[in-house]
C-alpha cells in the first residue's frame, strides 16, 4: 500500500513538473514571437535578459520570419485608360472636317525717306533671248515683277511678253493689276488713240498716247483726258511722266495739274520711268545711257545710278523689285537685261 502511494505521488509530481515545463515553454514561445514581430516592425535591437536576440540564439527564427514577410509582400499595378464620350464621337463622325488653315499676310508701312539716294552694290546681266527669235536683237520696252520668281519683260521687236505670250502687235508697256494678272499695251487696237504707256492705281488705268494722258476705268471706259503732250507712269497722289521730245520729266496731280517740270543736261531723251512703293522715282535716259533717281517731288536729281561704264546701252525700261532690292533695266537693241543690286 505504501508503495502504491509513493508511485502515485511520483506520477503526480512528474505530471505537475511536465505541465509546468510545458507552460513555461509556451510562455517563452509567445515572448519570442512578440519580440520577433517588434524587431521586424520597428527595426530596433531588443534584449532579453543579457543577450541580444539578433545576435543570440534566435537569429535563425528572425531570418525565417523576414524571408516569410518578403515572400508574402505584394505589388500594386496601376493602369490609365481613356474612355471616349460616345456622344462626342457621334458628333465628330458627322463633321466633314475639323476646320481649315488660312494664310494671311499683312503689309507693314515702313517709313523711308523717298529722297534718300539709292546706292548700287553690284550688278549682273541676264540674256532673255529665245531660240525661236529672229536674228534681230531684243528691244525690252517694259518690265513688270509679278512675284519674287516671276518677272515679265515686253520685247517689242519679237512681239512677245517673254515667257508668257506671243502678241499680234508690238508691246509698248506692261502694268501689274493683281499678283497674277497684268495688262499689256500693244498699239491701241482697243482704244481711239495710240497706247504707249500704262499704269494702274486705285482701280483706275492711266494710258498715254504719246501726246496725251488718259484715265480709264477697269472696264475700259474713258473717264477723262488728264493732260496733253505727255507719256508714262502714275503713282499715289502724283503722276510722273516723261516727255522725251523735250527732255522733260513732268509731275502732275491726279486731276492733271502740272506740279513740277524737271530737266537736266545729264538726262537725255528720258523714256521709261518707275516709282517704287516707297516713292523713289527712277527714270531712264536713252541717249545719255543712264538710270537716274529723282526726288519724290520731281524737282531735282538725287543720283545717277548707272551709266555706259556699267554696261548700259540705251535703256528703255526700269523696274524696282522690292523682294530682291534690285533695279531691273531693259535696253534698246540688246538681248540682256541689267540687274542692279541697291541699298
Amino acid at each position: 500500500m505504501t508503495v502504491v502511494v509513493v508511485v502515485v505521488v511520483v506520477v503526480v509530481v512528474v505530471v505537475v513538473v511536465v505541465a509546468a515545463a510545458a507552460a513555461a515553454a509556451a510562455v517563452v514561445a509567445v515572448v519570442v514571437v512578440v519580440v520577433v514581430v517588434v524587431v521586424v516592425l520597428f527595426g530596433t535591437h531588443v534584449t532579453y535578459g543579457r543577450g541580444d536576440i539578433r545576435s543570440g540564439g534566435f537569429s535563425s527564427e528572425i531570418k525565417q520570419s523576414e524571408t516569410y514577410l518578403k515572400q508574402s509582400s505584394f505589388q500594386v499595378e496601376s493602369s490609365l485608360t481613356f474612355q471616349a464620350d460616345r456622344d462626342f464621337q457621334q458628333y465628330l463622325s458627322k463633321l466633314s472636317g475639323l476646320g481649315k488653315t488660312v494664310l494671311s499676310t499683312k503689309e507693314t508701312l515702313v517709313l523711308v525717306d523717298p529722297d534718300q539716294a539709292l546706292t548700287v552694290q553690284g550688278k549682273s546681266e541676264y540674256n532673255v533671248r529665245l531660240k525661236s527669235d529672229s536674228d534681230k536683237n531684243c528691244c525690252i520696252k517694259a518690265i513688270c515683277v509679278l512675284s519674287e520668281d516671276q518677272i515679265l519683260v515686253a520685247d517689242t521687236i519679237h512681239k512677245r511678253v517673254v515667257g508668257h505670250y506671243d502678241l499680234n502687235g508690238f508691246p509698248q508697256d506692261i502694268c501689274k493689276i493683281t499678283p497674277s494678272a497684268f495688262v499689256s499695251v500693244n498699239g491701241g487696237q482697243l482704244f481711239q488713240h495710240a497706247c504707249i504707256g500704262i499704269a494702274h492705281i486705285m482701280q483706275d488705268l492711266y494710258l498715254t498716247s504719246g501726246t496725251a494722258l488718259y484715265k480709264y476705268s477697269m472696264k475700259g471706259a474713258l473717264l477723262t483726258k488728264l493732260y496733253e503732250d505727255t507719256s508714262d507712269k502714275a503713282t499715289g497722289d502724283k503722276i510722273f511722266i516723261t516727255n522725251h521730245s523735250h527732255n522733260k520729266v513732268l509731275t502732275l496731280a491726279r486731276d492733271g495739274t502740272v506740279l513740277q517740270t524737271f530737266t537736266d543736261p545729264d538726262l537725255e531723251l528720258p523714256w521709261g520711268i518707275h516709282v517704287t512703293a516707297l516713292g523713289q522715282v527712277l527714270v531712264c535716259g536713252v541717249s545719255s545711257s543712264t538710270i537716274n533717281q529723282l526726288d519724290g517731288e520731281g524737282k531735282k536729281m538725287l543720283a545717277t545710278l548707272a551709266t555706259k561704264r556699267d554696261g548700259l546701252n540705251h535703256p528703255l525700261s526700269v523696274f524696282y523689285n522690292r523682294s530682291t532690292a534690285s533695279i531691273i533695266v531693259g535696253q534698246l537693241r540688246s538681248d540682256n537685261i541689267l540687274v542692279l543690286r541697291v541699298k
